[in-house]
This record gives structure tokens, C-alpha cells and sequence, in this order.
């Protein structure tokens, strides 16, 4: 008879029971077959005895915490671990080699394959399950607090996860129908509390979903109106005068807005105006990292979040809108993480490079970021390339692109709200070494168990201009079977090609090519043509379109059965036998899709406008794109499009032209273009 509980334990959880050491200690035991042992059932024990002399025992019905090894060491010890991944080799090689005295019995278990990989649901434990693993009071205290409000994302499959939005809490069930093998990153105290907090928020997820956001509200929140009137009287300012004829005491009151903000618990919009005043800070310093668009997503975001929070929507929980407890500057003490991919994004006069990593114990994702300025083309400088960029040491000769890659290792450090981590000065406190990419032990949510999975995650969740503001807020990682369909789009400039996971479900990898980026363009895509068989992990940002999924990657992991290696697509990939040029001359010059020209136009103008303010922008201009969007077949956005252009022509008949109408209307601009974006 298989002991489930053993059975399914990864080494990322028996690492979370004991830690990282002792389990690799384990592993490298069972792999070089040295000490042996034989496996015997008595009265329902399993007993391991091992040619090293030492004797396992697992009492039935008891967990590997109340394992008994004959070495004399308490707790989990190696013995105890190596004994679970020796059981587990033997089951995954047949009954026949268990060497049990009814073989047999195991062939009536289900599949060692269905145990580790079939979606369970911990909703089904019942409130008599709770309270006889943990005492009444505790259970019915942690109801309260249940009914007074949570925000969780729940995911369904084989490790079952509860993400606590508003508290910075996960909790995962680590063996189907066993609360007894629960793990959170809490204080062992508190399990009590969050497991069933996880129970009830399970049994609110409706049974044909894998994954989604439950949230329970029953108070409203407070509305800040005047401070909210206050924000508006500002950025009014910003659209009559623009970023560059604003008084010189706008910053300043805009700096006092964002502390109010912060009091009142509006963490995202207080977040956004922080974004703002660095962008008018870049702008007067005549900073090449200044980005108008930026400026643009930016204010459009603010007007969707300001709305949201004035009606009380409850299509949306709040805490979404406005940010929480959890949503605050945190201090490391230290850690371990695993470089997880390297993105790019090219702006008009900038390049930001982020490398991403997650954190190995607590499963949270966080980036490091870089912004550099393009040379001025008045002197004569080519731009850098993406991968001369990515060599830029952050930290005691750590480069960008080794973050992406390596593990991290760090004595201190600090993660802002929006996910990026801030390392240490001292050169001693940082240091990385190599990675394997045994990408099975990532966290969940962040690595998802299938496209399933995932399309059900983002169905549930609102646009993103409503959700956190985390860097890392659509990134995962998703185990895939093979690349296929890999092509050159002409129109779009940009490789796609057909990712296909163990269930055969597919979703869409996308790929833009930049001449800067041109090497890892082309290296990517000889890979992906001449291996795509091979890829076995694919991490990414992933955006919904339609029903189906988009993934633009920043890592992936190819096996080539001795192997693993992982490709950063910004990045040229030596040592894969590439033929980069094979792939050039594939590549041709497209023109953009009307629509795409159109869109971007808009965005540029929208973005110019919050520079240098509503009344310096000419009504002809806004005609035109009235009349080209039409042309293409817009509805809502050419309305305010067509009533800007109006109100702007109406200035040459009057010498007290009021800017009302246009501002009303530019206004409603910036929110349509935010919300064009998703």
C-alpha cells in the first residue's frame, strides 16, 4: 500500500520540513546508490535499513515528523529524508522493486504519477477536520477574522496555494487530504489561524475553476473625498500648463498629496504620484530617461484608481485598488534567491534592464532594475547594445545579466512596494553562484502547474490598471513540453511561436526585435527553431488576449537530456551551436498595422500634451486623428477625441477661451488610453 504522504513530498517541501542542506545531502546519497538499503513493511511500518547501519522507521499513520531514526538525532534528519526519496524511487520504479511482503497491494494505488500531479481541493476538509488539528477556540477565532474580511488568490493542482493579498501570507498544502502537511510563511504559531483561513476561502472558489480571487468585504472603506478633490485640483494644473509650465510650488504640494496619501492607506495611488514626481524631476533636469508616455500611463492609471475608490465599486475589491498592509516597504534580513530571467524595455531615449529573482523560501518575486540614458546622437555615439548593458555591475561584481541567471545570496536588503529590491552598498554582503535550473522547486503562484491554471488565474483577476502595481504582478514561470510554430510576424516585427504544456493546452510566445537586441533576437530564434523540442520551462510576462494567453519570455530553460541551460532572449546565447545569420536573413522589414500606427499616434500626442499643456496643442491635429480613427472604426474614443478638437478650435473666436471642455475631455483621453493598453 503506497503511503501517499511520502510519496508526493518534493524536494522543495521536504526542504521547507528540514532545510535546503540536508535535503541536498539526501539527494546526493540516493544518486551515487551509497549506502544501500532494503525496505520491509511490519504491522503497517514501513522499515528502511540502510548498509551504512543505520534503521528508518515510519510508524502508519503517522507523518515523517514522527519518523524514528536509529542514528540518535532528533527532529527530520538525512536518514529520515533519504529513506522518502528512496521510497519514492522505488515507487516510481514498480512494485516489484519495493520488496514488500504484498506486492500486489500497491498495484491497486493509483498511479505515482496521477498522486504527483492530479489538482485537489482543500475546500473539501471539513470544520471537524480543522478542529481536531487544531484546538476549537483557535478555529472559531480564525472564523471571525474570516467573516471580518480577506483578499486571497486562490490556485487549485497538485500543491494546492492560498496568497494572501492583505496580510503576506501563503499558505500551501503540500499532501492531498493531510492537513498535517501544511506550510506558510508565518510564524508556526499563527498556522492555526491562516490554514483555515485558507479552508473557507477553498470553499468560496467555484468548483470548476482552478484558480481565482475570492475576497470577502463586508465594511466599507473609508473615502478620503477632500484629499481625493485635492489630487484632481493638481493634475488639473498638470493638463492646463503641462510638466513644463507648472508653478514652482506644484511638486511640492503634489510631495505633500503623496504622504496624505500613504496615511490614508491609498498605498497605489500614493505609489503613482511618486512615479509622477520623478518623472517631472527627470524632465527639469533635462534627463534623457524622461518618457512622456510614462507620464501618460501614469496619469490615466491614477484617474481609473481615484474613480474606482470614490464609487466603493465592489466589482473590484478595494484592497486591490488601494493597496494594503502587506503593500509597504519590507526589510530582508537575508536570503536565497533564484535569477529568474532578464527583461528589456527600450523608451524613446532609455533602455531599462530588470533582472527578476524569487525569493527560495518565502516564494515571493522581486527585480532589480537599471535605467540608462541613450547617448545624445548630436555627438556621434551609437546606443549601447542590450548585452553590453546587461554587463553592468550592481553589486561586488555582480552584473545584471548574473542576476538573471545565478542564485542570489544577500545578508540585507530592502523590497519597495512595487517589488524591486534595493541590495546592500557593502561589496561583503552580496555574492552568487551558478544555478542548475531545476526550475520544479519555484513557488507557486509565480510558477504555474499548467496553461489552465493560469488562463483560469487571469480570467478572474480585474484590468491591471485596478490590480497592484508590483513589477512583478504578471510574471510566471510554466512548464512546458515543446516550442513549436516558431515564426518571424513582419508586421509586428516580433518572433511568435506556439508553447505546448503536458495536458496539451497552448498559448502564445511572443518576441519583439529591437536592433540593439538583435544577437539574442537571432539566437532565439534558431533555438527555438532547432530545439523547441528541448525547452522545458518558459518564464515571462503573460497578458490575456482574447481567450488565450500571451507570454513575452525573459527566460527560458532548455534540456538537452545531460544538461539544463538557461537562455535570456535579450541576451546572444554562445555555446548552443547557433547559426545567428541563418536566422537574419529570414528576418524582413515590415511596415506597423494601420491600427498599431493609429494607436501609437494618439499615445504620442496624449503624452506631448500632458508636457506642454492643453492650450499649446493645435485642433487641426486632433481633427485628423479624429478622422483617421473613425476611418478605422473607434466609437467611444473618437467621441472625446472629436470634442477636444472642437473645443480647441473654438479658441480663434474668443479672446476669454475657457479651457474647461478640452481639460474634461483630455481627461477622459488619458483614462482611454490607459485602458487601451491592456
Amino acid at each position: 500500500m503506497h503511503r501517499t504522504d511520502l510519496l508526493v513530498l518534493t524536494p522543495d517541501d521536504l526542504a521547507a520540513i528540514t532545510n535546503r542542506g540536508t535535503v541536498k545531502r539526501a539527494q546526493k546519497e540516493i544518486e551515487s546508490e551509497s549506502p544501500t538499503c532494503e525496505l520491509e513493511e511490519q504491522d503497517g511500518a514501513l522499515i528502511f535499513t540502510w548498509s551504512d547501519g543505520i534503521t528508518c522507521r515510519f510508524p502508519e499513520g503517522k507523518t515523517i515528523h514522527d519518523a524514528i531514526c536509529s542514528s540518535g538525532s532528533l527532529g527530520v534528519t538525512r536518514h529520515i529524508i533519504r529513506s522518502v526519496l528512496a521510497y519514492q524511487r522505488l515507487a516510481a520504479a514498480g512494485p516489484e522493486s519495493q520488496n514488500l511482503d504484498e506486492p500486489t497491494a500497491a498495484a491497486e494505488e493509483p498511479p505515482v504519477a496521477t498522486l504527483l500531479t492530479a489538482p485537489w481541493d482543500p475546500g473539501t476538509f471539513t470544520d471537524e477536520d480543522l478542529i481536531a488539528r487544531f484546538r476549537k477556540a483557535v478555529v472559531t477565532k480564525a472564523r471571525k477574522k474570516f467573516e471580518e474580511g480577506v483578499l486571497v488568490e486562490l490556485t487549485r493542482g497538485a500543491k494546492p496555494t492560498a496568497r494572501f493579498l492583505d496580510q503576506a501570507c501563503t499558505v500551501r498544502f503540500l499532501v492531498p487530504g493531510d492537513l498535517r502537511y501544511v506550510h506558510a510563511d508565518c510564524a508556526e504559531s499563527l498556522l492555526p489561524t491562516w490554514v483555515p483561513l485558507a479552508v473557507w476561502a477553498f470553499r468560496e472558489l467555484p468548483q470548476d475553476q482552478l484558480a481565482g480571487l475570492i475576497s470577502i468585504q463586508n465594511a466599507d472603506l473609508p473615502t478620503p473625498t477632500e484629499l481625493l478633490a485635492n489630487l484632481d485640483d493638481i493634475l488639473l494644473e498638470l493638463y492646463r500648463a503641462g510638466l513644463s509650465n507648472v508653478g514652482s510650488s506644484w511638486s511640492g504640494r503634489l510631495m505633500r498629496i503623496e504622504t496624505d496619501l500613504r496615511g490614508e492607506g491609498l498605498v497605489w495611488p500614493a505609489e503613482l504620484v511618486a512615479d509622477l514626481l520623478q518623472q517631472h524631476q527627470l524632465y527639469q533636469q533635462h534627463d534623457a530617461r524622461f518618457e512622456p508616455l510614462t507620464v501618460l500611463n501614469v496619469v490615466g492609471e491614477l484617474i481609473a484608481r481615484t474613480r474606482a475608490i470614490r464609487r466603493a465599486t465592489k466589482a473590484v475589491p478595494q484592497p486591490l485598488i488601494r493597496g494594503s498592509k502587506s503593500d509597504r516597504p519590507t526589510e530582508i534580513a537575508s536570503g536565497r534567491m533564484i535569477g529568474v530571467g532578464l527583461d528589456v524595455q527600450a523608451g524613446r531615449q532609455h533602455v531599462t534592464l530588470s533582472a527578476y529573482l524569487q525569493d527560495a523560501e518565502s516564494g515571493s518575486v522581486v527585480t532589480v532594475e537599471r535605467t540608462f540614458a541613450d547617448p545624445d546622437p548630436d555627438l556621434g555615439e551609437t546606443p549601447r547594445s542590450f548585452s553590453d548593458l546587461a554587463e553592468t555591475i550592481v553589486s561586488r561584481g555582480t552584473s545584471l545579466a548574473s542576476l538573471g541567471s545565478s542564485q542570489l545570496l544577500f545578508k540585507s536588503g530592502k523590497r519597495t512596494p512595487s517589488g524591486v529590491l534595493i541590495l546592500p552598498r557593502g561589496a561583503s554582503n552580496v555574492s552568487t553562484n551558478p544555478q542548475s535550473f531545476q526550475w520544479e522547486q519555484l513557488k507557486p503562484p509565480f510558477a504555474a502547474e499548467s496553461i489552465a491554471q493560469l488562463r483560469a488565474r487571469f480570467d478572474s483577476l480585474p484590468p491591471s490598471y485596478l490590480r497592484p502595481r508590483r513589477r512583478t504582478e504578471n510574471l510566471h514561470a510554466l512548464s512546458v513540453v515543446a516550442v513549436e510554430e516558431v515564426t518571424f510576424d513582419v508586421a509586428h516585427q516580433r518572433l511568435r511561436a506556439e508553447l505546448r504544456d503536458v495536458y496539451g493546452d497552448t498559448a502564445q510566445l511572443t518576441y519583439p526585435f529591437h536592433s540593439r537586441g538583435s544577437a539574442g533576437f537571432d539566437a532565439l530564434f534558431d533555438t527555438l527553431q532547432k530545439q523547441g523540442d528541448q525547452i522545458r520551462f518558459v518564464c515571462g510576462h503573460v497578458h490575456s488576449v482574447g481567450r488565450s494567453l500571451e507570454i513575452h519570455p525573459i527566460c527560458l530553460v532548455l534540456d538537452d537530456g545531460n544538461h539544463r541551460i538557461g537562455i535570456l532572449p535579450a541576451l546572444p546565447n554562445g555555446g548552443l551551436n547557433l547559426d545567428p545569420s541563418a536566422t537574419a536573413s529570414k528576418r524582413t522589414t515590415g511596415e506597423r498595422s494601420v491600427l498599431d500606427e493609429f494607436l501609437a499616434e494618439l499615445r504620442s500626442t496624449l503624452g506631448d500634451l500632458l508636457v506642454t499643456g492643453v492650450a499649446s496643442i493645435d485642433d487641426r491635429t486632433w481633427s485628423e486623428l479624429t478622422d483617421a480613427g473613425r476611418q478605422l472604426g473607434f466609437t467611444r474614443l473618437t467621441i472625446p477625441m472629436g470634442k477636444l478638437a472642437e473645443a480647441l478650435a473654438a479658441r480663434s473666436n474668443r479672446l476669454d477661451w475657457e479651457d474647461t471642455a478640452a481639460t474634461s475631455q483630455a481627461r477622459e483621453l488619458f483614462l482611454l488610453a490607459r485602458i487601451a493598453m491592456e
